[in-house]
């Protein structure tokens, strides 16, 4: 006999007597659109090269954290309570994506030309006590900078690759491990592949309209509460959307995705 769906107040009453993590997973799903809703108005707000899906995953963050920190006596109602958390993670991780600070940056740029005009009147490679007197700085200062300068770099797994005496002995590589319970990347990144190809060329408010109702399955009147538009207003838009991809791609739809 199937087990009988717990009601959202269930849920979370059971899950503050036990703090089950999958008692929390079932109470995130639960709240999702919230952070669909987040995503889709900060979207529209940001650089195209920020992804709703990448502002999802942050999202996602914060709600989870939301959830952990949840004090339901003081009387706050959870929807408003979380949205700050929900906010502030997708602020923390927007400011991530810099990780260098305007000081750092500075320094690395005038070091960079300091040693270079040093390199050039001396006949060997300028010291740290050269450049840091050149920047007029203590060499305490010079090297607490250059280790900072060198935290926000990335570092790709390519330069991980063991060398080719390790190869011949079979050596593998410790972080790839296969996780059976997480989606397939390979799907994840086809399906974003997808959206960006059938989405090139639409303004932001078309490509939201898109993603919201084929690939994260909201209504029309949802899609319109999160854009702050009429139900007819966005139905409109899709039926717009949808002639114009149907002249677009009139007879050359595989021969696009292919290339």
């Amino acid at each position: 006999m199937p087990r009988r769906k717990l009601t959202i107040d269930q849920m979370w009453k059971k899950y503050l007597a036990n703090r089950s993590v999958d008692l929390r997973n079932e109470i995130v799903i639960h709240y999702s659109h919230l952070v669909h809703t987040h995503a889709a108005r900060l979207s529209r707000k940001l650089p195209a090269q920020v992804s709703y899906d990448e502002i999802c995953s942050a999202a996602f963050d914060g709600l989870i954290e939301a959830v952990e920190a949840y004090d339901p006596e003081r009387k706050a109602k959870f929807e408003t309570f979380c949205q700050q958390r929900i906010s502030g993670a997708v602020m923390d991780w927007l400011r991530s994506l810099d990780p260098q600070s305007r000081t750092v940056r500075t320094f690395e740029k005038k070091r960079m030309m300091v040693k270079e005009a040093l390199g050039t009147d001396m006949e060997h490679a300028p010291s740290r006590n050269d450049l840091a007197g050149k920047l007029d700085m203590t060499v305490d200062r010079y090297e607490y900078l250059s280790r900072l300068s060198q935290l926000g770099k990335e570092v790709h797994f390519s330069a991980m690759e063991p060398s080719d005496d390790h190869r011949h002995q079979g050596a593998s590589h410790t972080w790839d491990v296969r996780d059976a319970r997480c989606e397939d990347p390979v799907v994840k990144v086809s399906r974003e592949i997808l959206a960006e190809h059938l989405t090139k060329g639409l303004a932001q408010e078309e490509r939201l309209v898109l993603v919201l109702y084929y690939f994260e399955g909201m209504t029309m009147a949802e899609i319109g509460a999160v854009l702050n538009l009429s139900e007819s207003r966005v139905s409109q838009i899709h039926k717009e959307i949808l002639q114009r991809l149907r002249h677009r791609f009139s007879g050359s739809l595989c021969e696009e995705l292919v290339a």
